[in-house]
């Protein structure tokens, strides 16, 4: 009997031996090894089955899902684009050894090029998924464009092929390997655009591990700043701006191939303090046919995230919503929605929440950017931007559903905005305000913040285009009266702002694009890489008539004071030596009224023909781009009379915040060219006190280094 128990378990081991090194299934859109199906009493086949049916595989995919089952261990079972993978939970680094190797291998980004063949190190751990884009370098070539791997257990394997040419073709895959391995690519016929690693286990405090970029897409390293940027490409819209967990999660409209607009996808990033940030792999990809089909005019725009208890699982998800766009579709743009319990993938394939436009409210194709939050009966609520033949109008819709990915009801249109030229009202949020700490408002209920984009709107008096207004008011959960109106910002820098309330932190959050659509020219593509605003917060003054929207605490990236009080204040010169800096002015405006007068922060950079910087003056509070910038308009808040004007200076952008960010201002500047010295001029016995700190930069994890090819 121990005999035969023996041998019974010597061919049970050489049978499960060969299957690992055998069990690797690929067709062209992924490799995949060795999927482990957990035990649940039933056969393995009667749990592929259910699997497949679950996830509603079509035939083809369901011929990849197989395995033998390894104990009790559950998998991380998840699909994504009609693929399905199970993922062991142990990727960590073992000891510094690991963390060095990591790291060297790391600083060789971008690889070897020998006889037209690109080598690119990775390394890998049992958990790995690797995201690669590739196509064909031209449209006629005979050979597939291929992607090999050498791995001591597995030499000289095709990874990835793809006859893909006009769009490049996306490859999720899980190995299950481990130890340094080498990606391999003949560039005569195979274009490469961005290859990452991570390990779901880890990645929310690691990041991607970056292998590879192609020059289309990258931009120089700003390793002095502090805004946000992605690692790559373009990117417009935050979306999905909440936290879940311990983590504040921010998405945003993301084209990683190239530094222009296209077919979008949505970027990620996650934080602990909405300073120091943590590159994701990229959560929703377009549709393949948007590039295919449609000159890449669509994909996945903007949306929001909110935080649901699961009703199966009584643990926390994150539910996440947006516009699926594709031009000459009809219809043009619906609302779908996917799930996610770790934050990082979509758990399943995407719900369709409202197929199409309200019916009898004569609105145009424009339906988009569904932001939901809680309203005050206790419902989910969803805002959704659009327009009618008159201008732009914000639509209000609920569900009683307590997951809120079902039964969506069109309720009313809860504003209009067609005023100064108005074509579509954009990226509209409804938000609740805390109350003001110490202070009373005439109202005797809580307010609530409506925020929107004017798309195509102009000032006649100061010639800015695309405002950001704010409204502040109350609502009842199905109308919104509003009490006073501002805006976001007066020099029209940003644009497409998001925010949320945390409970958790009795604070509303709210972060922008830090560039306007006035100066993006499709045409030329002109220098475009962006950045996000600082995070601000959005709270009511104490008297409850203005809206506040200072930055968050920024202290933990001082580096050093420049200024202790007295240097600005007398004239001199402040070097920067970072290019970035804090700066922080007292200003006695009684002064500037009795003598007419003004004071001016001079700010020193290359590229402009005049120095850039903040004017305080009795008409109000302005920006001054410099000469080399359009002075077709002026960024003005007209009639602002701050007596605190708090300044911020990173590569490529300045933003104002003044009384407390009663008045709000950003500019963004061409390139990547450093602030490098400032200085006050004009009537400086109206300034009371200047201090000035020199910033460091932020960290940013799972940023791309340099790159070769």
């Amino acid at each position: 009997m121990i005999t035969l128990q023996y041998l019974i378990g010597f061919l049970f081991a050489a049978l499960l031996a060969h299957f690992v090194n055998s069990c690797w299934l690929m067709d062209k859109n992924v490799a995949w090894w060795c999927c482990k199906c957990w035990d649940s009493g039933k056969s393995v086949d009667e749990e592929i089955v259910n699997a497949q049916q679950q996830l509603q595989l079509p035939q083809q995919q369901q011929m990849m899902l197989s395995g033998a089952k390894f104990g009790q261990k559950q998998p991380n079972l998840f699909q994504r684009d009609n693929r399905i993978y199970a993922l062991q939970d142990n990727a960590i680094f073992d000891d510094q050894d690991q963390q060095q190797l990591y790291n060297s291998r790391i600083s060789q980004l971008g690889g070897s090029n020998t006889s037209g063949i690109v080598t690119v190190p990775v390394q890998l751990y049992a958990s790995s998924i690797l995201h690669i884009w590739l196509k064909t370098r031209s449209a006629a070539q005979e050979m597939p464009a291929r992607i090999r791997l050498r791995h001591p257990a597995m030499d000289n394997i095709t990874l990835a092929k793809t006859d893909q040419f006009i769009e490049y073709e996306f490859h999720e895959l899980a190995l299950q390997l481990e130890g340094p391995a080498n990606l391999d690519w003949a560039k005569e016929d195979t274009r490469v655009s961005y290859i990452y690693v991570f390990e779901p286990d880890t990645v929310l405090e690691r990041g991607i591990r970056p292998a590879f970029i192609s020059n289309a897409a990258r931009f120089p390293d700003v390793r002095e700043g502090y805004h946000f940027r992605p690692p790559l490409g373009w990117m417009n819209d935050p979306n999905g701006f909440s936290k879940f967990g311990d983590h504040f999660h921010l998405f945003y409209q993301h084209y990683p191939h190239a530094l222009h607009w296209n077919a979008m996808y949505w970027g990620h990033a996650v934080s602990r303090d909405l300073i120091n940030w943590v590159h994701q792999p990229i959560f929703l990809l377009p549709d393949p046919a948007v590039a295919l089909e449609h000159d890449g005019i669509g994909g996945i725009y903007s949306g929001s995230a909110v935080v649901v208890t699961d009703a199966v699982s009584g643990r926390p998800k994150m539910n996440v919503y947006y516009t699926d766009s594709l031009n000459d579709r009809v219809p043009w743009q619906f609302q779908r929605a996917v799930t996610t319990m770790n934050g990082i993938m979509p758990d399943r394939a995407a719900t369709t929440l409202i197929p199409d436009v309200p019916p009898g409210v004569g609105l145009m194709p424009d339906f988009r950017d569904p932001s939901v939050f809680m309203g005050p009966d206790g419902r989910w609520k969803m805002v959704l931007s659009s327009k009618d033949n008159q201008g732009g109008v914000v639509l209000l819709y609920e569900t009683t559903d307590k997951q809120a990915m079902a039964n969506w009801r069109f309720l009313n249109v809860l504003h209009r905005d067609s005023r100064i030229n108005t074509s579509v009202v954009e990226c509209a949020a409804l938000l609740p305000l805390p109350a003001p700490v110490g202070g009373r408002t005439s109202s005797t209920v809580p307010l609530w913040v409506l925020l929107y984009g004017q798309l195509d709107a102009f000032d006649p008096r100061t010639g800015r285009r695309n405002m950001s207004p704010a409204f502040v008011g109350t609502f009842d959960g199905r109308q919104f009266r509003a009490l006073f109106e501002q805006e976001l910002d007066f020099a029209t820098g940003s644009y497409a702002f998001q925010g949320f309330y945390e409970q958790s932190l009795d604070q509303t959050l709210m972060i922008g694009w830090l560039a306007n659509w006035r100066d993006y020219d499709a045409e030329t593509k002109s220098d475009f890489p962006t950045s996000m605003t600082v995070s601000r917060q959005m709270l009511l003054s104490r008297d409850g008539t203005a809206l506040l929207t200072p930055p968050i605490d920024l202290r933990s990236l001082r580096m050093r004071r420049l200024d202790d009080g007295h240097l600005l204040q007398s004239g001199q010169t402040v070097q920067l030596p970072t290019g970035t800096a804090e700066i922080r002015l007292i200003i006695r405006q009684e002064v500037l009224q009795l003598h007419d007068a003004t004071v001016q922060l001079e700010v020193d950079h290359p590229k402009t023909e005049t120095a850039p910087g903040v004017l305080i003056a009795p008409e109000g509070l302005e920006i001054l781009p410099g000469k080399s910038h359009s002075t077709a308009q002026r960024l003005i808040a007209l009639g602002a009379r701050p007596t605190e004007v708090h300044i911020l200076l990173d590569t490529g952008s300045i933003e104002v915040f003044a009384d407390g960010g009663r008045w709000t201002g950003t500019h963004r500047f061409e390139g990547f060219d450093r602030f490098s010295a400032i200085r006050l001029r004009g009537e400086l016995s109206a300034v009371v006190r200047s201090e000035v700190w020199a910033l460091k930069g932020a960290e940013f994890r799972g940023r791309l280094g340099p790159q070769q090819f």
